[in-house]
């Protein structure tokens, strides 16, 4: 008898564990997903003025609730690749030459790391499989730079 309620006991203690882990990942899916949603709709409108809108979008009261939320309840590589990648942004905003090939790099990582937290730890996919639907020319981005000869 004595087993069986201590059986009953560690059981209901792991099914609560697991629906905490299923709550926990529903709400990480969410939020990784808010965070998203202003580089979607960057890639869905390239125009000068959609770039503008996207902008307001990312420094918006809302936007910066789901960054909170994100180092609030994010996986840490996701928080990690997401500071990664606003450190890049920021280091850009004060160039003259900006080169946006690192941050998409940076926003690859984000995605990959998302990919990772949401249930597919052991992916053989690389950052340049994230992007690979968003940009055409996919291979010169992540091709060596070609030494000139002269």
């Amino acid at each position: 008898m004595a087993g069986g309620a201590i059986g009953w006991y560690f059981r209901s203690k792991w099914e609560a564990s697991r629906r905490q882990q299923e709550k926990l990942r529903d709400e990480r899916a969410a939020t990784y997903m808010d965070i998203l949603e202003p580089f979607i709709r960057l890639f869905s409108d390239l125009s000068p003025q959609g770039q503008k809108k996207t902008l307001a979008l990312l420094k918006s009261l809302e936007s910066r609730k789901s960054s909170f939320r994100l180092v609030l309840v994010g996986e840490d590589n996701v928080v990690r690749a997401w500071n990664q990648m606003w450190k890049t942004v920021y280091q850009l905003e004060n160039q003259e030459d900006q080169d946006n090939t690192i941050l998409l790099k940076r926003f690859g990582a984000v995605l990959m790391e998302i990919r990772r937290s949401i249930g597919s730890p052991d992916t053989t996919l690389e950052e340049k499989d994230m992007l690979q639907w968003l940009i055409k020319d996919i291979e010169r981005l992540y091709s060596p730079p070609v030494a000139s000869s002269g």
